[in-house]
C-alpha cells in the first residue's frame, strides 16, 4: 500500500504531535449522552440505505445536555425535541404535573405512568427539575455576555490514490475533460455556531467536497458550499423568526419535511413525525433546505406561519433559448461539483417557494392547515416511460394539507391528508393505544396516489418517494417481566403502479421482532430478527418480466457492557440471507468488537472497532453505525470479504479546545480493485483519516 503525502496529511501529523506534547489538563469524562445519541441514530438509520444528515438531532440533544430541560416548565414541543419519549410518555408526564403540581426530584419520574427505569436513565443527562423562576430579561447586552460560541474546523482524506486524482497526459484530459476531478481529494468543513439560551441562534457552515476546487478555478472565493442562518425565538408575538437558510417541517411530511424523521425502527411507538415548523438549517446537504425568510406568530392558541425561499438549484440542462435555460431533464441532488459536467449543472435554474401554516393548539388536540407553492426557472421535461408517466413535470406545483392530533384517554390519534396541484392525493392516519400497563400498540395506514406530486415531502413509507404506495403498519411494545422488553412490527404494503425494475403493480411485507434484556444499568443485550419480502422483475430475456419474490432475512445479537466508569465494550454478530425466487440463497455475516475507554488522569477518551465480514454479494451487505467525530456520521456497508478497523480519539487540549482524530481502514481479501469510475482504487485496502478542532468561548 502506498500512502500519499500532501499538505493535509502533514497537518494531521502536526496536530497529533501537538496533542502528545500539550500540557495535561483536568480530565473530563466523555458524556454518557454520546452513546445514547449514537444508539438513537443507528436505530433511525436502520430503516433506510440513504445517507442522512443527523445534525438537527445532535443540535437538539446537545443543547439540552448543556441546558437541561426543566420538566416542570417544559411544553409538549420542548419534550418532543428530546426525540426519545413517545407520545404516551409526554402526555402522561404533563398529566402527572397538572394533577400533582411541580416535581421536586428527577427520580419522581418513577411514579409517572409509562416510565421505566431504563427510560429514566436514558433521558437523565438532558433534564432537570426545579421550581419555575422568572426568566432573566433578554437584552443585547445579555445575548453577547452569556451567549455560547463554537467554531469547528474539520478535514478528511483517503490515503490511497483514486483514479480521479491520478496523473494523466494533457492530450488525454483535453479529449475527455470529465476523466479527472478538478480539485484535491480532501474534504474540508468549517462551522461557526452561536446561541443564547433558546432565544437566539446564529451561524454559518462551509464545505468543500472531495474533488472540488478550493480558492481557485470555479471556487475562487474558497468553499463550494456556504450556508448561514439566524433564528430568533419568543420575541413578543413572534414565536419564531428565521433568516437565511432554514427548514420547514409540518404535519406528517406529506407536503413539507426537509429533515430526517422516524420511520420503521425498534421504537415502534415513535412513528409520528415531530413537526417543529420553521427552524434554522446548519447541515451540509445542499438541496433540502429553504433560503430566505420565515416567521411564526403566536396569538393565544393559534400559530400563524409564513415563509418565502429563493435559491438556485442544480439541474441537467436540456434546451436553451436566447441563452436562457428553457427545459431541464432532472434536478441534480448530489451537491458535488468536481468535474466540468457537474459544474455545468451547478445552480442552473432558480427555485422559488412560498408557503404557510395555520394551526390551533389545545391541551388535548391540535389541528393545522399547510400550503406550499413552488416555481422553477425552467420546465422539468422527462422522457416518458411506463413507470414514470405520473411523476412530476412542468415549471410549478402546489400542495395543501390538513393535519391533526388528539388524545382520548388511552388513545392517541394523528394524521395528515394532502392534495397536489394535479389532483393527486395522499393520506396518512395513525393511532396509538395503551392496551394495558405493560402493553402498547401503534397502527398506521397510508395511501399515496400514483400521481401524487410533492417535491419537498418525506413521510412514513417503504420508499422515500411519497407516491404510488398503500400500506398498513402495526407495532407492539410489551414489558412482560422486569428487565425485559419485546418490540415488534408488521408492515404490509402495495405499489399501485409500475416502479423502476418492477414491470407491474407489486406488493411486499416486512416483520420485525426484538427482545431486550437489561438486568442492570451497566448491561444490555438484545436479539433482533427482521424479514422482508417484496417483488421485483425476473430477468427474462424477452417480453415483460414476470415478478418474483425478493427475500431478505437479517438477525442480530448485540451486547453492551459498561465495565466501570472508564471502560465499556460492545459486541455484535449480524447475519443476512438473501434469495430471489427459486435461485440459491446468498448468505453473509459481520462480527465486531468495540472498546470505549476514558482515561482518568488526562482528558482523553478513545474508542476502537475491529470487524470481520463475509458476504456472498452486495445483496447480503450489513450496515453498522460507527462512532465518529462530533457532527460527522458514518454508516458504511460491510460487503464482500475482509476486515474493517478504526479508532476514534477525543482530546481536550484546554477547557475551550477539543480535538478529534479518527483513522479507519477497510481490507478486502477477495478484491484487487475497490469501487469504480473516478473513485476506483487499484488496491485491496481503503484508509481514511479525519481530524476536527472545536474552539468554545
Amino acid at each position: 500500500m502506498v500512502f500519499k503525502t500532501n499538505s493535509f496529511t502533514k497537518t494531521i501529523l502536526i496536530l497529533i504531535f501537538l496533542v502528545t506534547t500539550t500540557k495535561v489538563v483536568t480530565a473530563q469524562t466523555e458524556p454518557y449522552t454520546k452513546q445514547i445519541l449514537e444508539d438513537l441514530i443507528e436505530e433511525i438509520a436502520s430503516s433506510t440505505d440513504e445517507e442522512l444528515d443527523y445534525t438537527s438531532l445532535y443540535d437538539d440533544l446537545n443543547f439540552y445536555l448543556y441546558n437541561p430541560l426543566n420538566l416542570n416548565t417544559a411544553s409538549q414541543e420542548d419534550l418532543e425535541k428530546l426525540h426519545i419519549l413517545n407520545d404516551f410518555q409526554i402526555k402522561s408526564l404533563q398529566d402527572y404535573i397538572a394533577r400533582n403540581g411541580e416535581m421536586v426530584s428527577i427520580y419522581e419520574l418513577q411514579l409517572v405512568h409509562g416510565f421505566s427505569f431504563d427510560d429514566i436513565e436514558m433521558i437523565l443527562p438532558f433534564i432537570t427539575v426545579s421550581k419555575e423562576i422568572t426568566e432573566r430579561k433578554s437584552s443585547f447586552k445579555n445575548v453577547f455576555k452569556y451567549g455560547n460560541h463554537q467554531i469547528f474546523m474539520r478535514g478528511q482524506d483517503v490515503f490511497e490514490e483514486q483514479a480521479g486524482y491520478s496523473s494523466i497526459s494533457d492530450s488525454a484530459l483535453a479529449a475527455n475533460p470529465n476523466s479527472r476531478y478538478l480539485g484535491s481529494s480532501y474534504r474540508i468543513y468549517s462551522r461557526y455556531k452561536f446561541h443564547y439560551r433558546d432565544k437566539v441562534y446564529f451561524g454559518f457552515t462551509a464545505e468543500k467536497d472531495p474533488g472540488e476546487e478550493f480558492f481557485k478555478g470555479s471556487n475562487k472565493n474558497g468553499f463550494d458550499y456556504y450556508s448561514a442562518h439566524l433564528q430568533l425565538n419568543n420575541i413578543g408575538v413572534f414565536k419564531t423568526i428565521t433568516l437565511g437558510d432554514f427548514e420547514a417541517k409540518y404535519g406528517q411530511g406529506l407536503i413539507l419535511w426537509s429533515d430526517f424523521g422516524m420511520g420503521k425502527s425498534p421504537y415502534v411507538l415513535n412513528n409520528r413525525k415531530r413537526a417543529q415548523g420553521l427552524r434554522k438549517y446548519s447541515s451540509t446537504n445542499e438541496n433540502v433546505f429553504m433560503r430566505g425568510a420565515g416567521t411564526t406568530i403566536a396569538i393565544r392558541n393559534i400559530d400563524i406561519s409564513a415563509f418565502f425561499s429563493y435559491k438556485n438549484i442544480d439541474a441537467n440542462i436540456q434546451d436553451s433559448i436566447n441563452n436562457e435555460i428553457a427545459t431541464v431533464t432532472s434536478f441534480q441532488n448530489s451537491g458535488i461539483h468536481a468535474t466540468p459536467s457537474q459544474l455545468e449543472d451547478k445552480n442552473a435554474i432558480n427555485e422559488q417557494i412560498a408557503g404557510g401554516n395555520v394551526s390551533y393548539n389545545h391541551k388535548n388536540f391540535k389541528i393545522g392547515v399547510t400550503g406550499v407553492y413552488y416555481k422553477y426557472g425552467a420546465a422539468l421535461i422527462k422522457d416518458t416511460t411506463p413507470e414514470n408517466q405520473f411523476n412530476y413535470r412542468g415549471k410549478e406545483n402546489a400542495n395543501i394539507s390538513f393535519d391533526y392530533q388528539f388524545s382520548i384517554r388511552d388513545f392517541y390519534f394523528f394524521g395528515e391528508e394532502a392534495i397536489s396541484q394535479n389532483g393527486g392525493k395522499a393520506f396518512l392516519n395513525s393511532m396509538l393505544v395503551n392496551l394495558a400497563p405493560q402493553i402498547s400498540m401503534s397502527a398506521l395506514h397510508r395511501h399515496y396516489d400514483k400521481n401524487y406530486q410533492a417535491n419537498y415531502s418525506n413521510a412514513f413509507g417503504e420508499t422515500s418517494n411519497v407516491r404510488n404506495e398503500s400500506g398498513l403498519y402495526l407495532g407492539l411494545e410489551i414489558h412482560p417481566i422486569k428487565h425485559w422488553t419485546i418490540t415488534s412490527y408488521f408492515d404490509t404494503y402495495r405499489f399501485l403502479w409500475l416502479k423502476t425494475g418492477v414491470d407491474a403493480p407489486s406488493q411486499g411485507n416486512e416483520w420485525f421482532v426484538q427482545a431486550d434484556y437489561n438486568p442492570t444499568r451497566n448491561l444490555s443485550i438484545y436479539l433482533r430478527i427482521k424479514n422482508e419480502i417484496k417483488q421485483k422483475n425476473q430477468n427474462a430475456e424477452t417480453g415483460i418480466d414476470p415478478l418474483i419474490d425478493e427475500k431478505l432475512l437479517k438477525t442480530r445479537l448485540h451486547l453492551a457492557y459498561q465495565i466501570n466508569k472508564q471502560l465499556a465494550i460492545k459486541n455484535r454478530i449480524e447475519t443476512t440471507k438473501y434469495q430471489e425466487g427459486s435461485l440459491p440463497a446468498e448468505y453473509g455475516y459481520m462480527i465486531y468488537q468495540d472498546i470505549f475507554y476514558d482515561l482518568k488522569k488526562i482528558p482523553l477518551s478513545l474508542n476502537t472497532r475491529f470487524a470481520v465480514f463475509d458476504t456472498e454479494s452486495y445483496n447480503t451487505r450489513v450496515y453498522a453505525y460507527e462512532s465518529d467525530i462530533l457532527y460527522a456520521f458514518s454508516i458504511p456497508a460491510y460487503y464482500s470479504k475482509g476486515t474493517r478497523f478504526y479508532f476514534n480519539v477525543k482530546y481536550t487540549i484546554a477547557d475551550f479546545i477539543d480535538l478529534w482524530i479518527k483513522y479507519s481502514q477497510t481490507y478486502y481479501a477477495d478484491k484487487d480493485v475497490i469501487s469504480s469510475g473516478l473513485n476506483q482504487i487499484n488496491e485491496n485496502t481503503k484508509s481514511e483519516i479525519k481530524a476536527q478542532l472545536r474552539i468554545k468561548f
